[in-house]
């Protein structure tokens, strides 16, 4: 597929490259590994400003585009080559950058290598095994469901991502291809859930829900529809890969009102800060053998990757920022986030980040935004309460299309409250989330 390279391009270069959901993307990306590439993945129709500056954090000397002919479109990006001292990336992955420019995580060659060893080993994957890749090709997502799968001669079958959230694609997909295994956040195991029939003959093995939480309500309907599957929560970032897995029957899954994140992947080890105040509840760090070597900024690698020698060996840990609670069998149990970062759609996302752009309206005094689930929903939403200028003149459809503009769709609130009146305040003077919850976001029903 690479015929010839430009010129200033040799072996360990930084590529940048547009994800896109075809097999042609797929050999793209294998034939700049197989020249010693490093391909930069970054979502689709990204921005320009947002693109410029993911290529300067980075230092990508060049950028390909596949054109719908098939041809190979070069630029030149002007960066100088860089990379530190002994790390050599064999992928590059970008954070969210819910609203301001996403880390660029680097992937070694070790790393890929050993999860895809895991990920073979312990779902099975083969010649003749088919999986379903449902989220982008820029998302981690697409190690286990894509490239550990092709590494091992299976079968990969490739849904639409614009049309992943329309009812009754991917049950109609699912129908057609029957993959056995499937890999998606919360909301995609609704859509399929709800678009297949009872009767329904597809029969995966394995079902992996990853992301962010998954609703009772949802495990229940998966549990039902996959009677004879094998159910597995895992826990993970981009920085890490995977690192815990809770893998059960329907029955398991279904009945707790909350799953655990299980316990560590083949040679992982964790550590918690723990709180004072709450012995076995703290901060989650986590090692594993999947790691990212560090982000390409170095004073983002030094914050969120910490090298400890533990019995004469290096090992580094990655802060996570999630709150964790050691249960009794020793599984771990996550109750948050240890700053106001969360997870929507799947996406890590900074809550304050969202606030300070949707204050970028003109009418805006201050916002607030506040995580919940909805009643049956399927995954964690976003209700906005915001103050406006008493004689300012704005509405809610404006607010959408404000955030529209200036924020990913994963970091877009579904719910947004325009008020004039102050907001609550705790006794030590900050804005009262939890008040907020409790005042704006849907209750359930008495069944009185």
């Amino acid at each position: 597929m690479l015929k010839g390279l430009p010129a200033g391009i040799d072996a360990g270069s930084l590529v940048l490259v547009e994800s896109q959901k075809t097999p042609q993307f797929i050999a793209l990306m294998i034939a700049l590994g197989l020249r010693e590439l490093t391909p930069l993945v970054v979502p689709a129709r990204l921005g320009g400003e947002v693109r410029a500056k993911i290529i300067a954090r980075a230092a990508a000397t060049h950028a390909v585009t596949l054109m719908a002919d098939g041809e190979l479109n070069w630029t030149s990006t002007g960066q100088e080559e860089k990379h530190p001292e002994g790390d050599n990336p064999a992928l590059c992955l970008t954070t969210s950058g819910s609203t301001g420019v996403p880390k660029v995580v680097r992937l070694t060659a070790m790393g890929i290598g050993s999860f895809f060893d895991w990920a073979q080993s312990y779902f099975g994957i083969q010649a003749g095994v088919r999986t379903i890749s449902i989220a982008p090709l820029n998302f981690d997502l697409s190690l286990l469901e894509v490239w550990a799968a092709l590494d091992a001669g299976a079968e990969v079958i490739l849904a639409d991502p614009e049309r992943s959230i329309e009812q009754g694609y991917l049950a109609s997909l699912c129908e057609a291809a029957a993959p056995e295994i499937v890999q998606a956040i919360p909301l995609f195991h609704d859509r399929l859930c709800s678009g297949l029939s009872p009767s329904s003959c597809f029969r995966p093995r394995h079902l992996i829900v990853t992301g962010e939480a998954s609703a009772q309500e949802l495990r229940a309907d998966m549990a039902a529809q996959f009677p004879e599957a094998l159910f597995h929560n895992v826990y993970g970032s981009t920085e890490t890969n995977d690192s815990f897995i809770l893998s059960t029957n329907g029955e398991a899954f279904a009945g707790p009102a909350k799953i655990g994140i299980g316990t560590p992947i083949g040679t992982t080890t964790f550590r918690i800060y723990e709180e004072p105040e709450s012995p076995g509840t703290g901060e989650l760090l986590t090692a594993t053998p999947f790691a990212a070597s560090g982000y390409s900024d170095v004073e983002q690698t030094q914050k969120a990757f910490a090298p400890e020698f533990e019995n004469g060996r290096l090992v580094t840990y990655f802060r996570t920022g999630d709150r964790v609670r050691t249960l009794a069998d020793g599984s771990l149990d996550l109750i948050g986030r240890a700053d106001f970062v969360v997870k929507l759609r799947g996406v890590r996302t900074n809550l304050l980040d969202v606030e300070d752009v949707i204050c970028l309206q003109a009418s805006v005094l201050e916002a607030v935004t506040v995580p919940f689930h909805d009643l049956g929903a399927a995954q964690q939403q976003l209700l906005a309460v915001i103050v406006t200028d008493p004689d300012a003149v704005v509405n809610t459809l404006q607010m959408r299309a404000h955030c529209a503009l200036h924020l990913p769709q994963s970091a877009l609130p579904s719910r947004y409250v325009l008020t004039h009146e102050p907001l609550p305040k705790t006794s030590t003077g900050k804005v009262s989330r939890s008040e907020l919850k409790r005042k704006y976001t849907p209750k359930p029903e008495s069944n009185a």
